[in-house]
């Protein structure tokens, strides 16, 4: 282990209440794991409990365990499956206990029919924290806050703590503190003290669309949020291979871009002067976004599809050729492009919606065995738990970018890891005048939603 993991887990064997901010790739799964073994070597805890997203928990935590020599007679315990197999396994005489983000409210059920000395309260390790970050969050306010209060240690791992603003940190930490970090206690009454709203200038509006943090109250939320957060300096980590980003910008055809634009027009509205997406950001990232794609979905769903035109296709195609000698990741968005690439490449294998555990570790292994030319992946499905780093790939394509830095991150950091041995490449394919200028400001060029918006309506 390296020096930064051995600090980690010195202060994860001193924390109650902790949030381990640590890169994609740094090592937190077995800093976590390690200060586990030494808690229960000294008696400090009898048991810890685990959840993670599925993939997390069904591939990535058991392997840890088996892989270090230090934690290899560990007792684990994987509650997985049918309810009836998760019971067992949740009976079994175990050390650490591994369950998924989707068992929450089951698990809690059946924690709640515990005494409060039971040893699965003795320690709670959250992996990939910030899928709670929502305040609204119903498996984080009605269900873990339901039992929150018996565990003696509660722990949570990730490597984006606040893509997206401070308000991303509140439910997290008032989870981890028990509702003792932030005051007021309740979301609501939290953003109205300390952010105030904005309009698409940037300047206070009681009806603005955005809430930026008070410059008064900004350095008390750094404070709070440091007091419970270890973080790990990137300078710390080994040295990876270098990654660059190649941006291809294409343009959409005449008929083409007349029908996006006309949509464009229709979704943006206009009020005493400003102009903001209506109804919603959600819609411009549906119909705009197949647009640019190449389709758009018909009143039916997925079953109706009108292609528009084939740039992106055309572009991804010449660029596999091109890169015939290594093999190359794709990363696509929506099921008519898996349908279309699947089309196109016989055989190819992906990591997306429909694809169990078992054949996700295959994929996972033939990649990094180099016996896949191509691997498609959704980034939902990619985000976390796959170490794509092995083998001789060391390209990345997007044909579809995602609108979340974090998904963004996550995805890349699946190759671009400890173990990549090769500079690595990441090519976005992207369309000019269109919402893919405002993913690219957004998630690239690190922008605020507002000021990514703001710079691409000035074009309209």
């Amino acid at each position: 282990m390296h020096g930064y993991q051995d600090r980690a887990v010195t202060h994860f064997y001193e924390s109650d209440a902790v949030q381990a901010i640590m890169p994609m790739g740094s090592g937190k799964t077995v800093s976590a794991a390690t200060a586990i073994r030494e808690l229960i070597d000294d008696g400090v805890i009898r048991a810890a409990i685990i959840n993670a997203p599925k993939r997390v928990a069904n591939m990535v935590w058991p392997t840890e365990f088996r892989n270090w020599e230090h934690l290899a007679g560990t007792k684990v315990s994987c509650v997985l499956g049918t309810p009836e197999q998760r019971a067992a396994a949740l009976a079994e005489d175990a050390e650490v206990y591994v369950t998924s983000r989707d068992n929450i409210k089951w698990l809690v059920e059946e924690l709640k029919k515990l005494p409060p000395d039971h040893k699965l309260f003795d320690l709670l390790c959250i992996d990939e924290l910030s899928r709670f970050k929502s305040p609204r969050s119903k498996l984080a306010n009605k269900h873990l806050m339901a039992v929150r209060k018996h565990f003696r240690i509660m722990w949570g791992l990730t490597g984006t703590p606040r893509p997206n603003g401070y308000e991303d940190q509140f439910r997290p930490l008032q989870m981890l503190s028990n509702n003792g970090l932030f005051r007021p206690r309740t979301f609501d009454q939290w953003r109205q003290k300390r952010f105030m709203k904005v309009d698409a200038d940037g300047k206070p509006s009681e009806y603005g669309h955005q809430w930026v943090v008070r410059p008064e109250h900004e350095a008390l939320i750094i404070r709070q949020i440091a007091s419970m957060s270890f973080t790990i300096d990137p300078a710390e980590m080994p040295e990876l291979p270098e990654l660059t980003v190649v941006p291809h910008w294409f343009d959409m055809p005449p008929e083409a871009l007349a029908r996006y634009k006309k949509m464009e027009r229709d979704l943006l509205g206009h009020v005493n002067g400003q102009t903001y997406l209506a109804p919603s950001a959600g819609v411009a990232s549906g119909k705009l976004e197949q647009m640019v794609q190449g389709f758009v979905y018909g009143e039916g769903g997925n079953a109706e599809v009108e292609w528009l035109h084939t740039v992106k296709f055309d572009a991804l195609v010449d660029m596999v050729e091109d890169l015939s000698d290594s093999p190359a990741m794709i990363v696509y968005g929506f099921v008519e492009e898996l349908r279309a690439l699947r089309e196109q490449y016989q055989g190819l294998a992906y990591m997306g919606a429909g694809v169990s555990d078992k054949a996700a570790e295959w994929h996972e292994e033939d990649w990094n065995a180099d016996r896949l030319p191509l691997l498609a992946l959704h980034p939902a499905s990619a985000g976390h738990g796959l170490n794509l780093q092995y083998g001789s790939g060391n390209q990345m394509l997007m044909l579809n970018m995602p609108w979340s830095a974090e998904l963004y991150d996550q995805t890349i950091r699946r190759m671009h890891r400890q173990g990549q041995k090769r500079r690595t490449f990441l090519h976005l394919l992207l369309m000019r005048d269109t919402l893919d200028e405002v993913k690219f400001d957004r998630v690239v060029g690190k922008m605020t939603d507002q000021e990514a918006f703001n710079k691409y309506i000035r074009k309209v």
